[in-house]
């Protein structure tokens, strides 16, 4: 294929404006995200377009913040299931789910399945969340599983914050760390949408 530089001058210290066409495609400037953050853009500078390499996806300068051009994205989480103290090993047949990633919005699914514990106490965190979630956009996580170690233990819930998943059992008026009734064999099936920057 034939390829024409349409733009061969940079107009700014910051911004790469080389435009390149190749056939039907047209090749926009690509900066890490690091890169991305790095620029010291004002209103002046809106309409500003990049692809975030780091993330896979295309942002815009509104003239106060990026904005995430709505795009599709999706992979594969492997979380670790981390209680206060002691260990929780999945069965590696099921240890891990999916995450799908539209704009700014991130959702998390999956079915776990325990291979073994070792005197697990305390709360259980369901870590390495593909992104991390936004400070002040934490949210609520829908939980349940079977083959807990005490049969009374009817209600599960879980909040999402930072990297991780929190997972509660509600009893007696009051949240308490799941990871004492997690045993082997036991099934949780996890779901959750989170917002990202």
């Amino acid at each position: 294929m034939s390829q024409v530089d349409v733009i061969l001058k940079s107009a700014s210290s910051q911004i790469q404006n080389v435009l390149k066409v190749t056939g039907d495609g047209v090749e926009i400037p690509k900066l890490t995200t690091i890169q991305r953050l790095a620029l010291s853009l004002g209103s002046s500078d809106s309409g500003i377009m990049t692809f975030d390499s780091t993330i896979g996806s295309m942002f815009i300068w509104d003239g106060t913040a990026w904005d995430p051009l709505v795009g599709y994205t999706q992979g594969t989480w492997t979380p670790a299931f981390t209680p206060a103290t002691g260990t929780i090993t999945l069965n590696p047949a099921n240890a891990s789910g999916v995450w799908s990633r539209i704009g700014n919005t991130v959702t998390v699914v999956g079915h776990f399945i325990v291979q073994s514990v070792s005197s697990p106490t305390g709360l259980l965190s369901i870590t390495n969340l593909p992104f991390s979630i936004t400070s002040g956009f934490e949210s609520a996580a829908a939980i349940t599983g079977f083959g807990f170690s005490a049969g009374a233990i009817t209600s599960i819930v879980a909040t999402m914050s930072g990297t991780a998943i929190q997972c509660y059992h509600y009893q007696a008026g009051a949240l308490n760390g799941l990871s004492p009734h997690v045993i082997a064999s036991t099934n949780l099936y996890v779901s959750g949408t989170y917002i990202v920057s």
